[in-house]
């Protein structure tokens, strides 16, 4: 079997992952691959940009790009959110989606994908909820 068929199998493989899409080393995509022609141009939705910018759909020419990597699953931050919120009122917790991070409490408690920051018996509470919560993930 040809190099470039067994790539083309593997590259295949990856429609409906979340993948990253390096335009240079600076310049990447990360979306959903959606489609893959048969000049291995790609089709990609919900797509964001290195700058963070939102693109509900981008095709992107195969002499444009460098490479593409699998990405992992985001961590579900606005679910975990929704979470805490039922504990908490729903003013007193904000899902800051630009920084990817939950401010509990005007900031006194702040959860992220490496854990919970902040001290005291209501941030305790948030650990037990972030736990459960990644444990439930597993």
């Amino acid at each position: 079997m040809s190099i470039e068929r067994v790539y083309n199998i593997e590259l295949q493989k990856l429609i409906d992952q979340i993948v990253k899409v390096y335009i240079d080393v600076k310049k990447f995509f990360v979306g959903t691959l959606k489609g893959v022609s048969k000049d291995l141009d790609l089709i990609l939705a919900d797509a964001k940009n290195e700058k963070n910018q939102s693109f509900p759909q981008i095709l992107i020419n195969h002499t444009y790009y460098q490479y593409v990597v699998m990405e992992e699953e985001p961590f579900p931050m606005q679910a975990l959110a929704d979470r805490i919120a039922t504990i908490f009122s729903k003013g007193h917790v904000q899902f800051k989606e630009e920084q990817n991070l939950i401010s509990i409490l005007n900031g006194k408690i702040v959860v992220d994908e490496n854990g919970v920051r902040g001290e005291g018996p209501s941030a305790r509470r948030v650990k037990k909820i972030y736990d459960q919560f990644k444990m439930d993930l597993e």
